[in-house]
């Protein structure tokens, strides 16, 4: 039984995460043959706050990343 567990910052449209998560079942069974009733996939989410990449808050480069796209939009 294949597990599968996604980390992600929250924030996420629940029909999106839907799709991931059969696009992933379906990834299992056509690449490794795992029937897809036997795959299991959930999503883990964590606030903004609780992420930091290259020593920047996942928050910080969000609202960076806004005022970027503001200047040159």
């Amino acid at each position: 039984m294949p597990l599968v567990n996604v980390h992600m910052a929250e924030g996420r449209d629940p029909e999106a995460k839907k799709a991931l998560m059969n696009a992933i079942t379906d990834a299992m069974h056509e690449h490794i043959g795992a029937p897809r009733d036997a795959v299991r996939v959930w999503i883990s989410e964590f606030p903004n706050t609780d992420f930091m990449a290259g020593g920047e808050l996942l928050k910080d480069k969000q609202v960076r990343l806004a005022r970027e796209s503001e200047a040159n939009g």
